[in-house]
Formats: C-alpha cells, sequence, structure tokens
C-alpha cells in the first residue's frame, strides 16, 4: 500500500533542515510569549519519524534556551513590561508568577523541573531573572526544564512510532485526528 499524503509531508518536514527550524522558532518563541509548548511539534515529528526524535529534541532544546536568554535579558531590563506580557498570556496568573520566584529563590536550577502540565518556561525565566538575576544556572534549568517536561512526550511518541509504524501509516489521518483532538482537549483544560 502506497504511503498517505499527511505522514509523507511530515516525513520530509522531519528529515530536513526546514524540521528541525521549525521545532527551533516554536521552542524560542514559546520561551518568550507563544503559549504552546513546541511538544505538540516535536512529539508529531518524533511519531512519524522516530528516528530523527533526538535531533528534533535538540534543535528544541536549542530554541528553548534562545528564547530564554531573550527573555531573561528583556525581564532584566524591563521586569514590569515582562510581567504585563506574562499575565496577558493565557493559563498564566499573578499566583503562578508568586509560585515560580518562590521555587527559583534558592537558585536551583532543579526547581525547574516539572513532567507534565504547569508553570511554563516563561515564567520561570522572568521569575529567575527577577530574583536571581544570574543566568548562568538557569541554562541548567531551562535544560532540565525541558528534559523533563517534553522529554516524556517525545520519548513516548517515538516508541509509538516505533511500535506501530505500519499502523500509524494505515491510518494516518485518524492518526493525525487523535493527535489534535488529544492537545486542543489538554489545552482546553490547562487554559480554563
Amino acid at each position: 500500500m502506497a504511503q498517505r499524503v499527511p505522514f509523507r509531508r511530515l516525513e520530509a518536514l522531519a528529515l530536513g533542515r526546514a524540521g528541525l527550524a521549525v521545532v527551533a522558532v516554536w521552542a524560542f518563541a514559546e520561551a518568550i510569549a507563544w503559549p504552546i509548548i513546541p511538544d505538540v511539534v516535536v512529539g508529531l515529528l518524533a511519531l512519524v519519524m522516530p528516528c530523527r526524535a533526538v535531533r528534533l529534541f535538540v534543535a528544541m532544546t536549542a530554541g528553548a534556551l534562545a528564547g530564554s536568554a531573550v527573555l531573561w535579558a528583556a525581564s532584566t531590563v524591563a521586569p514590569d513590561a515582562v510581567h504585563a506580557m506574562l499575565l496577558a498570556l493565557p493559563g498564566i496568573h499573578p499566583p503562578m508568577l508568586a509560585d515560580a520566584a518562590r521555587a527559583v529563590a534558592a537558585g536551583d536550577p532543579l526547581a525547574m523541573a516539572q513532567v507534565g502540565p504547569g508553570t511554563p518556561l516563561k515564567v520561570y525565566t522572568w521569575a529567575w531573572a527577577a530574583g536571581q538575576g544570574v543566568p548562568a544556572p538557569l541554562v541548567a534549568g531551562v535544560i532540565l526544564n525541558r528534559v523533563a517536561r517534553v522529554g516524556p512526550v517525545v520519548l513516548v511518541q517515538a516508541i509509538l512510532g516505533s511500535a506501530a509504524p505500519a499502523f500509524l501509516r494505515r491510518f494516518d489521518r485518524l492518526t493525525l485526528a487523535v493527535y489534535a483532538v488529544a492537545y486542543i482537549a489538554l489545552y482546553a483544560i490547562y487554559w480554563s
């Protein structure tokens, strides 16, 4: 059976530099203001092309580090403006900012590591700039955050993609629909 169009296009994206760029740019934007974490795109590409999961994850982490550097710099220069921007984003509220500030107050990058939905990376970055000011440990915190928060999603998707490639390709439209509905539901719950 010939491979269907949706997965062929996603495989081509995952295999090329364009896929790495999409993932890195998404992660960069999410680390600053984009409200949807990059596990949506990284997970999908890892599901379709499991052999590229590590490269895609590295590109995502590099984008997150670059975005966090920009947000950290903006937070040190204009903390009130960044604070206001964060509060304008869906799912971010004053108690979350206060909790993040308390979490990173001791300067431990492990405080930024979390599994599953929770405090966005951008909130931790703002809190780090507001409290610690020192950027070097923030780098470790960003990496730990991406490993703990996005790593399991990418791993599970890559395992599913490796375990059932024929099934996924045979039912590619259904797979993509289920994937989209799952993320829409997740974000509807998270932002409510």
